[in-house]
């Protein structure tokens, strides 16, 4: 655990006098519309150290959506927002001994537009996370996004949803399925995404069928590791029937390809999922799913053991409270480790998170994940993550935020154990402007 010193202190005053310049920059948007953006972090931490493994959205859902935290966003219009602030890490390297320590500063800007024509929507955007060390600068990045998305509403029961995205980022010191003897400087990559699905019937109908298909992969840019670049391709498809206004039974297949460019890596594989179950939105407060199944992995490789396994996806979301929720999730998805070639594993992840409004300026975010990382090779990692976030509206365009982090492994490999907090200290600023 991190303690109070001396450069603690000296963090505090680098923060105030980072409020004082970003006040005076932002004083200009005071007659504007309010904007918060909420930074998750572990959220960032998670793609970041695993960009493949990301949850995409599911088949049937809006692909035009809002952040969280950014859900006043104006239906058509801009949306601006820049976050800076100061925060302190007590492993850096995320080691198990010889921890190394320190300050860094954090700079998060985003630009958001949000258009259409009739009744279908488009949205464009952009987010950049920079991070710069005061001490280890070797660390330093810069992780960034483009994406544009559509959700076209052709007939009264016929929808197509269209997505692109594009990324920049790196892989996070001890992620899930990252490297455990690491270069000097962090593993940057590429990532591109491109899907589109075809929602067949109203979310009211009795019936609906969403039919998806997505392309995604990745290109690795230092470091020699290319041999990890992948093409993948998924095909999808989702029933839900409604046996009342507020149960529906679903069924979702799905068949992907996982080709990688190098062709001494070993796990060019097809994988077949199959789940079932029901949804459910029992009161105004209660809503979710419960989905089971089987997952089935081919590689081509005659060396590696196909197998099939126990598949599940759960959601549960319950508001008490309109200005209160609480989510349960817990899924099994399928990850290559950073050996390539060499390893794979199933990750097995368990969690809740709250979100919170005190008063209309006070709003806390908190969340804890658990996830078992079981190998093929019989090593097995587990992975702890919490974190609370408070945010405080200044005036209407300034919020000033608080983050706590705390993170953990813990494996049967020994030597790797970590342990990690990390406290972020920001201001967010921001304007939207209606169309």
């Amino acid at each position: 655990m991190w303690a109070i010193s001396a450069k603690f202190l000296l963090g505090i005053i680098r923060l105030a006098v980072a409020i004082t310049l970003l006040s005076a920059d932002f004083a200009w948007a005071q007659s504007t519309q309010p904007v918060t953006q909420a930074v998750d972090t572990q959220a960032t931490e998670q793609y970041n150290a695993n960009p493949s493994a990301v949850e995409t959205v599911r088949a049937g859902e809006k692909v035009v959506a809002y952040d969280v935290g950014n859900e006043s966003g104006p239906l058509r219009g801009i949306t601006l927002a820049l976050s800076a602030g100061i925060g302190y890490d007590d492993n850096v390297f995320r080691t198990e001994s010889n921890t190394r320590d320190d300050f860094f500063w954090s700079v998060r800007p985003s630009v958001y537009l949000n258009s259409g024509f009739g009744r279908h929507a488009f949205r464009l955007g952009y987010e950049a996370v920079l991070i710069r060390y005061t001490e280890f600068d070797n660390q330093d990045y810069t992780d960034q996004r483009v994406l544009a998305d559509a959700a076209l509403d052709l007939t009264r029961k016929l929808n197509l949803n269209l997505i692109g995205e594009l990324r920049w980022g790196h892989d996070q010191r001890g992620g899930i399925g990252t490297c455990l003897v690491c270069s000097p400087t962090p593993d940057t990559w590429r990532a591109y995404r491109v899907g589109a699905d075809l929602v067949i019937g109203r979310a009211i109908s009795r019936a609906q069928i969403t039919p998806r298909i997505e392309y995604s992969g990745i290109r690795y840019d230092n470091n020699g590791q290319s041999f990890r670049d992948f093409d993948r391709q998924d095909y999808r498809l989702r029933g839900r029937w409604r046996f009342s206004p507020r149960l529906s039974a679903i069924a979702e297949g799905g068949y992907a390809t996982v080709d990688h460019l190098d062709p001494n890596n070993d796990l060019d594989r097809t994988e077949a999922t199959l789940l079932g179950g029901v949804g459910w939105e029992a009161t105004a407060k209660t809503s979710g799913e419960i989905l089971i199944g089987t997952l089935v992995q081919e590689f081509d490789n005659p060396a590696e053991a196909s197998s099939t396994h126990f598949n599940w996806d759960v959601r549960v979301h319950w508001a008490p409270k309109p200005y209160s929720k609480v989510t349960l999730f817990t899924s099994r998805r399928t990850q290559e480790d950073a050996a390539g070639g060499v390893g794979h594993f199933l990750a097995d992840t368990f969690g809740i998170g709250w979100r919170h409004a005190f008063t209309e300026r006070l709003v806390t975010d908190s969340n804890v994940d658990y996830t078992l990382a079981k190998y093929s090779t019989g090593r097995q990692d587990g992975y702890l993550a919490f974190q609370v976030g408070l945010t405080y509206k200044l005036v209407r365009w300034l919020d000033f935020g608080a983050h706590y982090r705390y993170l953990n492994r813990r494996s049967n490999i020994p030597g790797i154990n970590y342990d990690d907090n990390m406290i972020l200290l920001k201001l967010t600023a921001g304007l939207e402007h209606g169309l």
